[in-house]
């Protein structure tokens, strides 16, 4: 494996749970962007901000290898479906966006035993083989080179922060404590969005 740290690659796997092409593809992209930042090893939540465009495996990559977090506020999913990944510095606004260039599988096979895994309606056999062709798949992605796997682009961009905590009002229904702003006043009864719906 081409593997720049072993201990971090280690840690990736074991936050995500197993070797797949996306915690390959996020681990590979976080890697490459602190080499590109002149920051390798270290963690940058604090100075930087994450944009994925994707909700899936590689987030956990991005997390662990840059600790760019959605608990610090310093990872924004932008769900486009792509296998884009960028950090902008929170005061330059001058960054990296990398784009996987290659396929994330090579058919839709694997994706369709995914669906079936995930629904619960996989043959133990079926099951096996997407656990197998998952782990062979992101093996591939691991042993091309960072110029195989992206298309790398500096950009420039603005990230505007928002308030993320808020005052706690409690629901007259469950007496559960929640943020204000999620809050429902239906017939003079505040209520959280469980209770409401």
């Amino acid at each position: 494996m081409n593997m720049h740290n072993n201990e971090l690659w280690t840690k990736a796997v074991a936050f995500h749970g197993h070797i797949c092409p996306g915690i390959v593809v996020g681990y590979r992209a976080s890697t490459k962007v602190l080499e590109l930042l002149g920051l390798s090893g270290k963690l940058i939540g604090d100075t930087h901000n994450a944009i994925v465009e994707n909700d899936v495996c590689g987030v956990d990559g991005v997390q662990i290898v840059t600790g760019c977090t959605l608990g610090n506020d310093s990872l924004i999913i932008e769900n486009h479906g792509k296998f884009a990944f960028a950090w902008v510095d929170k005061k330059t606004r001058a960054g990296f966006r990398l784009l996987l260039k290659v396929p994330l599988w090579k058919t839709n096979e694997p994706l369709e035993l995914h669906q079936k895994v995930k629904l619960g309606t996989a043959t133990p056999e079926e099951k096996q083989s997407f656990i197998s062709i998952r782990g062979q798949r992101g093996q591939e992605l691991m042993e091309l080179s960072d110029d195989e796997l992206f298309k790398v682009e500096a950009i420039a961009r603005k990230v505007p922060g928002k308030p993320r905590l808020h005052p706690f009002v409690k629901c007259a229904q469950c007496e559960e404590s929640f943020m204000e702003p999620w809050a429902q006043t239906i017939e003079g009864k505040i209520l959280c969005p469980v209770c409401r719906n």
